[in-house]
């Protein structure tokens, strides 16, 4: 799926704090793309949430659910790491619960009141009890506990983290992943993908002859399985074909092309764009809601007609905005501020304010990053990031690595009103 020569270059991304900048290239190591599953999850969701996270770096909001998930892992991978019996006891377990829970403050982990933050731990500690009694007769160490990988194949660079392997002989392994959230049946699509990386991956042969003392030629998945800890309840899925696996993979490297291609328009939905930290960032949303000329009517024409409709309006459209730039220029220069000049049509008053132009996207994300202000970049239009600068909480330091990105330049306001009289 390699992009054609012939095709032409992809459009400008809209910039951060302005006008429209070079959308940047994704990540790569060794000319490999970075991939992982979490990653197409979310490109698949919205492109331009995925360049807005891995590409922009720019943090979400902590996420409560993602806090508490990840302690029940350490707690679960704590019990696991062992050599061989005995396991540690209920109350280590719980310990080491407890000890990662607390690494955080309630604010730090997504919750908005402590409350929150002590219910979800006691719900906690009420789930590992549960996990423990119900499975303290069957522990055996395992062969790999949360075993991360990355494997280089079709020009990816494809990582996958495996809460734990089974190994079952013969070369053949059972991955387990832990789930804490709701118990909603799930698509084994992550799966496939643990199943397509772990057969590929060498250091897997390389650790069952170093564990086991036997070495084998191929690793082969009998089966993988979602383990929901709320529930208790394993869901077992046998080995994919390679027709799904075939399929998938297809998935993936459609993916991954549009990634490499600079492809990231927002798809917008109402479910998802309500719960996103990067709504106030997209140029299609205020506030949550779409622009109005964005609205679609209702047609009966069918969708090659539209297609050219829609081409034929943008093309206007851009002509227009270019002369409306070149003509608004013109009368800037010219006019004074504050002052009003009657045509034989129009009035229009001129008003002209400083702002700020911030045109390396990357040197102010780092910034941004760097002095913990994301959350205050995110409440701001994308026309300007004046507020942070003119904040009084932000440090001289942080206001002085914004400066050292920032050129102030002159905007200019021209309100129009057509005279009385004139249609």
């Amino acid at each position: 799926m390699k992009k054609k020569n012939s095709e032409p270059p992809p459009p400008a991304a809209p910039g951060l704090f302005g006008d429209s900048l070079p959308a940047p290239a994704p990540a790569r190591k060794n000319g490999l793309l970075a991939f992982s599953y979490s990653k197409m999850s979310l490109y698949e969701e919205c492109p331009l949430k995925y360049k807005f996270k891995y590409i922009d770096k720019i943090k979400e909001e902590p996420k409560f659910y993602f806090a508490f998930g990840n302690s029940i892992h350490t707690a679960l991978e704590f019990l696991y790491s062992v050599k061989a019996p005995p396991f540690p006891a209920l109350e280590e377990l719980l310990e080491a619960f407890r000890l990662d829970w607390n690494k955080k403050s309630y604010l730090e982990k997504g919750y908005r009141t402590p409350q929150r933050a002590d219910a979800d731990y006691q719900k906690g500690l009420v789930m590992l009890k549960a996990y423990y009694e119900q499975n303290r007769a069957g522990f055996k160490p395992p062969f790999l506990v949360e075993y991360s990988t990355d494997v280089e194949v079709d020009g990816l660079l494809v990582r996958t983290i495996s809460d734990r392997i089974e190994y079952l002989g013969g070369g053949e392994i059972e991955i387990i992943d832990y789930k804490t959230g709701k118990d909603v049946k799930r698509q084994p699509s992550q799966l496939y993908m643990y199943q397509k990386i772990n057969e590929l991956d060498p250091r897997l042969k390389e650790k069952i002859a170093e564990t086991y003392g036997k070495r084998v030629s191929s690793v082969r998945v009998r089966q993988m399985q979602y383990y929901h800890v709320p529930t208790l309840k394993p869901y077992v899925f046998e080995r994919a074909d390679d027709k799904e696996i075939g399929a998938f993979w297809d998935r993936v490297l459609g993916v991954a092309e549009n990634i490499r291609g600079i492809r990231f328009d927002p798809t917008p939905g109402e479910q998802a764009c309500a719960w996103c930290d990067y709504k106030s960032l997209c140029p299609h949303f205020f506030g949550g809601h779409p622009h109005p000329a964005e609205q679609l009517s209702s047609t009966t024409e069918n969708i090659e007609a539209l297609v050219d409709r829609y081409g034929r309006l943008k093309e206007r459209m851009d002509e227009l905005q270019a002369q409306l730039d070149e003509v608004g220029g013109s009368i800037a220069r010219s006019a004074k501020d504050g002052a009003q000049y009657a045509g034989s049509q129009y009035t229009a008053r001129v008003k002209k304010n400083s702002k700020w132009e911030f045109r390396d996207r990357e040197a102010v994300i780092k910034v941004l990053n760097d002095f913990e202000l994301y959350q205050k970049a995110l409440t701001l239009t994308l026309t300007g990031i004046s507020g942070v600068l003119d904040s009084a909480d932000i440090s001289e330091d942080a206001r002085k690595k914004l400066l050292e990105q920032a050129v102030k330049k002159t905007a200019v306001d021209i309100k129009i009103v057509k005279k009385e009289g004139l249609i």
